[in-house]
């Protein structure tokens, strides 16, 4: 049986950054000394693992960080103890009382999944990609969260903060 955990190691964020990058392209270039990342990844009974979700965390401020994130489409990745976790991370852990994403205005799937879950409408950005490519921002407060669905994890929750994953590299 397949068992999907929660990884915030932070030694694995090189390759998580590059998995991005090459779902998103160009707004995915981070630096692994500039971001945070946390990732949901399935473990499959053969030894394989499969990445589910990237959430990059940068352009720290006092008060706000920026999220990107990205997926490998399913619905698989979505689920209420990966939104608590990124989102504890960020509002507990780091204390930043506003979370800010940044998403193609052409992107729908992206947009949809941004409302579904409680992120509010906040500006568009022209050129914010390039001559004609714009982008929406998105936002939630810490004061949201904690009103929302995302504030407390499922009652079986189970978050393994030091997951080893066994790369190429690794074998």
């Amino acid at each position: 049986m397949a068992n999907r955990v929660i990884v915030t190691d932070q030694q694995y964020a090189p390759m998580f950054l590059e998995w991005m990058t090459q779902r998103i392209g160009e707004p995915g270039l981070f630096e692994p000394d500039e971001c945070r990342t946390i990732a949901h990844v399935q473990f499959n009974d053969d030894g394989s693992f499969e990445i589910l979700c990237v959430v990059a965390l940068n352009r720290w401020t006092q008060h706000s960080c920026e999220g990107n994130i990205a997926s490998d489409l399913s619905k698989r990745w979505m689920t209420r103890d990966f939104a608590f976790t990124v989102y504890d991370f960020v509002f507990r852990h780091a204390g930043k009382s506003r979370f800010n994403f940044t998403v193609n205005t052409e992107n729908a799937d992206a947009i949809q999944m941004h409302e579904k879950l409680g992120h509010q409408f906040v500006c568009r950005l022209e050129d914010a990609y390039g001559e004609s490519r714009d982008a929406f921002v998105y936002g939630l407060t810490k004061r949201q969260w904690l009103n929302g669905k995302y504030a407390k994890p499922s009652k079986q929750t189970r978050i393994p903060i030091n997951t080893a994953i066994q790369t190429e590299a690794d074998a």
